[in-house]
């Protein structure tokens, strides 16, 4: 509780110094459940906000508090004054590991940087974009030059040139309605009961918000998370069987 009322505090206090300053102030990257906090806050903030990450299937998300002189729909240009993307690539890739996303977060991690400083890591085995906010990128160009064995160089690059994307993979599953906790249950193979219990918990989130209900009604376009299992978008029922139960399109994150 101590963590959330914090994070509250820090919200107010960069909306109202971006409200009377009328210059941009924004977060720290967030995780899913902080994002949860920003969200249930954003209608009584005094400036435009919004959330961003750098891509648009990002997990971790900046909270960006906007002044009059920017437009929220173009979150990248305000992104440009407080988050950097940086590419780090083997400096001989015949001689690499095939290295992941852990093993790029683990390295990072060694080199004493608070996990709020950095956004999403994207890799396709060999580089890795890594976003993270403007005041550390130049530290870890300079310090990040090893992941495992392999050798790294890293370097700033524009934030449109992240030419990775996350993966995901289309699935077809039925389901006896479309309330969260009985999709859930399908993607995951949980029971009903394992699936009602992680949303009592306060472990899924859609869009962003913690999912307060197991018989909430999903929408086609929403995203959920799931604390422990992962990410899925529901895109919508295909048909219905003749004993009335649904077959719905997912799309999971692998």
């Amino acid at each position: 509780m101590a963590e959330k009322d914090f994070l509250e505090k820090r919200i107010r206090e960069l909306d109202q110094q971006c409200y009377d300053r009328d210059i941009i102030r924004y977060t720290d990257f967030l995780d899913i459940r902080e994002q949860s906090v920003y969200l249930s806050m954003q209608r009584e903030l005094s400036s435009d906000s919004l959330l961003y990450g750098g891509h648009e299937e990002a997990d971790r998300q900046m909270a960006m508090f906007l002044p009059s002189y920017m437009d929220r729909d173009y979150p990248e240009l305000a992104a440009e004054s407080c988050m950097a993307l940086l590419l780090a690539r083997p400096l001989n890739e015949r001689f690499s590991d095939d290295l992941t996303h852990r093993d790029f977060l683990g390295a990072l991690m060694n080199l004493g940087i608070e996990r709020s400083k950095t956004g999403d890591i994207l890799t396709d085995g060999t580089k890795a974009y890594i976003f993270t906010t403007s005041d550390m990128a130049g530290f870890i160009c300079d310090e990040l030059r090893r992941v495992r064995h392999t050798s790294i160089y890293c370097e700033k690059v524009p934030l449109s040139a992240c030419d990775i994307r996350p993966k995901f993979e289309e699935l077809r599953v039925n389901v006896a309605s479309e309330r969260a906790d009985a999709v859930i249950a399908a993607v995951y193979k949980l029971s009903r009961e394992t699936a009602s219990a992680l949303i009592e918990a306060g472990n899924v989130f859609m869009d962003g918000r913690e999912l307060r209900k197991a018989s909430a009604e999903l929408r086609e376009g929403c995203r959920l998370s799931v604390r422990g299992h992962g990410k899925l978008r529901y895109e919508g029922t295909e048909n219905v069987t003749r004993k009335g139960r649904l077959y719905v399109n997912i799309k999971r994150y692998v």
